[in-house]
């Protein structure tokens, strides 16, 4: 992490990650292959379908993955962590990071991006250290802020 990237700094000190309640599935279908979406999809709090030109991959809670035809790939006891602050679209480095620490920890990763925000997908064995890195994460950027905010000069107080 680089002191020179404030606004790297400022989304990792906002880092507040929520582990999801549900186990989860990825399943992957050859092109033209997948099953259409099914109309409970609808009603999840969490999930995603994907296609590509080359696969379609549905995220989808365990449960609901059991009703679905047989995918070509399939990987099952997986948890959703979402980073729940929003990033900002000129944002940098901030998946790399985060990719990066897990990694060093020894902790696999599929890095699903929203709109404005991402989720991690962790095998389920391996959520309470992916909390760990990115509370650590989260904490040493927030004083980072601290000290950086103590070296900036007070002006005096008019009041």
């Amino acid at each position: 992490m680089s002191a020179d990237s404030p606004l790297l700094i400022a989304a990792l000190a906002a880092l507040d990650p929520m582990l999801l309640e549900h186990e989860f599935s990825l399943l992957g279908y050859g092109r033209g292959s997948a099953p259409p979406s099914p109309e409970a999809l609808l009603a999840e709090g969490f999930s995603a379908r994907i296609d590509d030109p080359l696969e379609t991959t549905f995220l989808l809670r365990t449960t609901l993955a059991e009703t679905l035809p047989t995918a070509d790939t399939r990987q099952d006891r997986l948890r959703v962590i979402l980073l729940v602050a929003p990033l900002p679209p000129e944002l940098t480095g901030f998946a790399s990071t985060i990719s990066g620490a897990l990694a060093e920890r020894g902790v696999p990763i599929v890095l699903v991006g929203t709109a404005s925000r991402d989720h991690l997908i962790v095998p389920d064995s391996a959520w309470p250290e992916a909390l760990a890195v990115l509370r650590g994460l989260r904490d040493a950027s927030r004083r980072i802020l601290e000290v950086t905010a103590e070296d900036q000069p007070h002006g005096d107080d008019p009041l």
